[in-house]
């Protein structure tokens, strides 16, 4: 009797610890369709983030494993390593108008100027926001041409959207309700839309700028954290399989 009541607290006490899964929100928007068309293996371990370097001719994403930001080709291949290491890298963007990379530090809720030419730092800031864990902090950070605004998701606890630059700080910040999580971010000034990625609920959402979902695409796989779009084309990175994937948007009913 007594073995069988140990076995029936331990059972008791692993199902309280247990974190509970949390539904995917139900949104009421059009499904597009997505084919994959091309993937690559980067030499990036844990890639995190992604954007378009400059004149988009090549790919720029940092590794929250070795807090390092790398530059490469459009099929994945490193063409350089930034000189500067970060603390928790895990979103990346270029500024065309002032030819900075620009990368978004989760744990301590930092957004950081790198001189794109030299690869060195330039300066940091801090955002005023809730931090109620280091895991759950920026995750995705995407300049604005338009507005001349970056645009930056934090992932959880509190889910936002932050708008910022490093006049104003913080504009504005908008509580997101659509996916499980937001891990990253992309600003299409081409077509005035937002691209987010949600890792945990496999999941693309074309936005408004303010959030509001217009269309959603389905992944097949989880831990897609980096976005890219052209035109009718998606490119992801994966932080779990180190590839970037192509995908071909063949159902779009608001371009």
């Amino acid at each position: 009797m007594a073995r069988v009541l140990i076995i029936v607290i331990v059972m008791l006490f692993a199902g309280a610890c247990r974190k509970e899964e949390t539904p995917d929100p139900v949104i009421e928007a059009p499904v597009g369709k997505l084919e994959l068309i091309d993937s690559y293996p980067i030499d990036v371990p844990e890639p995190s983030g992604l954007s378009f370097g400059h004149d988009k001719k090549t790919l720029l994403t940092v590794s929250d494993h070795t807090n390092h930001v790398y530059e490469m080709d459009m099929q994945g291949n490193i063409i350089r390593m930034l000189d500067y290491t970060g603390k928790n890298l895990e979103g990346v963007t270029y500024n065309p108008d002032k030819n900075l990379v620009v990368v978004a530090e989760e744990a301590d809720r930092e957004i950081t100027f790198i001189d794109y030419d030299t690869g060195i730092k330039l300066e940091t800031f801090r955002l005023d926001i809730p931090a109620n864990s280091d895991n759950n902090g920026l995750e995705g950070i995407s300049y604005n041409t338009n507005n001349k605004l970056y645009y930056i998701v934090n992932e959880m606890n509190p889910e936002l959207l932050i708008t910022w630059n490093e006049v104003s700080g913080i504009i504005s910040e908008d509580n997101l309700d659509f996916a499980s999580d937001y891990s990253g971010i992309f600003a299409d000034a081409d077509h005035s839309f937002l691209w987010i990625v949600s890792d945990q609920s496999k999941r693309v959402f074309k936005c408004d700028y303010n959030a509001n979902v217009l269309q959603i695409f389905n992944l097949d796989e989880l831990k897609y954290e980096g976005i890219v779009v052209d035109e009718n084309i998606i490119c992801l990175v994966n932080d779990a399989t180190a590839k970037l994937d192509y995908y071909q948007i063949i159902k779009n009913e608001l371009w």
